[in-house]
């Protein structure tokens, strides 16, 4: 069976170290300490979260939010009352005594399924008047104090919030609530960075402050050089040391792509993975990638594209005279709408200082189309 999992969240053995991130998220969740959580996306968010959970043990009560696909505060505040009744309690009969203690005023507005499979399913229709939604919000904390256990409610794409109609207004009504909470943790964590940082980090923003942030960085190559190796040795087969190396070269240490290829190498590898396997692999990864690709590159413009050959080429400066001139890359001022479109396609990554890809394919794809 091959060894390596992605796509989906990973724990136990199939998750590759972070020992000083899970240490701080347990401490916190401990301590009902609020975490911010911030990185790329699929740079192992949710699979740390889940890991810091599992090895928390059973003595804090869990919900667990995405706002991916949240289009309004309506859907939210459904979601989590949803998610908060599902926590509490295991059973269907509990669930609605919960709901029938704390939820009385709107408990007509809810109603409780329990599935052949034993899932519980809740629908929520909030009333159509206007409430306030303080019920909602501080529900957890009322939970948390009657159990006398604490409560963590991680909440995935958090950002999603800020392109909500009157954001500000939302973000401000939530912290107004949850900086009581003395027995809940708030894990909120996201993938748009500039969103992130402008809810988190700017002092006009209601969520200034509002918790221990945490930038997630890149697994270390030490780390990852480790767990593949042993990995592949576990399941009976042997890789070249320049051969572990040139994965993460090829995958630029990226956990989703690392193990992406890691499991197209294995299941096109005999019992000995030699740098040759690696690279047809990588082509086969390639390929996988080339119609993401295209989509990506085929409505760009053609100052777009001049920008991405001079990136490609290395170079710095690309507000310099020389840079626009010789790239044909316009004004200076062009540059700026430039990087909003890289940033905005997340073509582009402008976190580290300079600008880099943001995915270990978009590279090579960019050079064979439009350099060579």
């Amino acid at each position: 069976m091959n060894p390596f999992k992605y796509g989906d969240v990973v724990t136990k053995n199939n998750f590759c170290n972070r020992k000083g991130e899970i240490n701080r998220l347990h401490e916190a969740f401990r301590d009902s300490q609020n975490i911010i959580l911030i990185s790329p996306r699929r740079w192992g968010k949710s699979s740390l979260v889940e890991e810091s959970i599992r090895k928390y043990g059973q003595s804090i009560i869990v919900a667990k939010i995405d706002c991916f696909r949240c289009r309004s505060v309506d859907e939210f505040y459904s979601l989590l009352l949803k998610s908060v009744l599902k926590a509490s309690d295991s059973t269907i009969q509990e669930i609605i005594k919960t709901a029938q203690k704390f939820l009385g005023d709107i408990i007509s507005s809810i109603s409780f399924s329990s599935e052949i499979s034993g899932e519980i399913k809740i629908a929520v229709e909030l009333p159509k008047r206007k409430k306030d939604p303080g019920y909602i919000l501080d529900l957890s904390q009322r939970i948390a104090k009657e159990k006398k256990m604490r409560f963590l409610i991680c909440i995935d794409e958090f950002q999603k919030i800020a392109e909500w109609q009157d954001s500000t207004a939302v973000l401000a009504k939530l912290r107004s609530h949850w900086m009581h909470h003395d027995q809940v943790c708030y894990c909120l964590y996201g993938s748009k960075k500039h969103l992130m940082n402008t809810i988190f980090t700017d002092s006009a923003q209601p969520f200034y402050r509002f918790g221990e942030t945490i930038f997630l960085k890149k697994i270390p190559n030490a780390e990852w050089l480790e767990f593949i190796t042993g990995k592949f040795q576990d399941s009976g087969k042997t890789i070249e040391n320049d051969a572990s190396h040139m994965i993460l070269q090829l995958s630029q240490s990226h956990s989703y792509y690392t193990l992406y290829l890691c499991r197209l190498i294995w299941s096109n590898s005999d019992k000995l993975i030699s740098t040759d396997v690696v690279a047809q692999a990588f082509e086969y990864f390639l390929a996988d990638h080339d119609d993401i690709f295209i989509r990506l590159t085929d409505h760009l413009t053609r100052y777009q594209i001049n920008y991405l050959r001079a990136i490609c080429a290395g170079e710095l400066k690309l507000s310099s005279q020389k840079v626009l001139r010789e790239y044909d890359l316009g004004s200076s001022g062009n540059i700026k709408r430039i990087e909003k479109v890289m940033k905005d396609l997340e073509i582009i990554d402008y976190s580290g200082g300079q600008p880099t890809f943001s995915e270990p394919y978009f590279s090579p794809l960019f050079e064979r189309r439009f350099l060579d």
